[in-house]
C-alpha cells in the first residue's frame, strides 16, 4: 500500500471494522490513524488490517488517541488469497 491509503482495521477474532489511514511504515511497524478519535484498541490486541490489495495480521503495540502502531506479523496478497479460497471450495 502507498502512503496515506485508506484501510479498515478490526480486533480479532470478531471485532467490527473501523476506517483508518495508513500513515507510514517503520520496519515491520505499520502506523495508522483511525477515523474515530477513540478507536477502542489497546496494546496487545491482535488486529486485521485490510487494504485494497493486502491483508495484514499483527499486534497493536502503541495507541495514542486516534494514532496507533501495529507490528505486522503476516502480510497476505488479496489476489493470491482469493485464488486459494477458490481452490478450497
Amino acid at each position: 500500500m502507498s502512503d496515506s491509503s485508506q484501510v479498515k482495521v478490526r480486533s480479532l477474532p470478531t471485532g467490527d471494522f473501523q476506517d483508518a489511514t495508513e500513515t507510514g511504515w517503520e520496519g515491520k511497524m505499520l502506523h495508522l490513524t483511525c477515523v474515530n478519535a477513540r478507536p477502542g484498541f489497546n496494546p496487545g490486541d491482535l488486529v486485521e488490517v485490510q487494504g485494497e490489495s493486502w491483508l495484514y495480521l499483527g499486534e497493536v503495540r502503541q495507541c495514542a488517541g486516534a494514532a496507533m502502531k501495529v507490528l505486522v506479523e503476516h502480510a497476505l496478497d488479496c489476489a493470491r488469497l482469493a485464488s486459494m479460497q477458490d481452490t478450497w471450495r
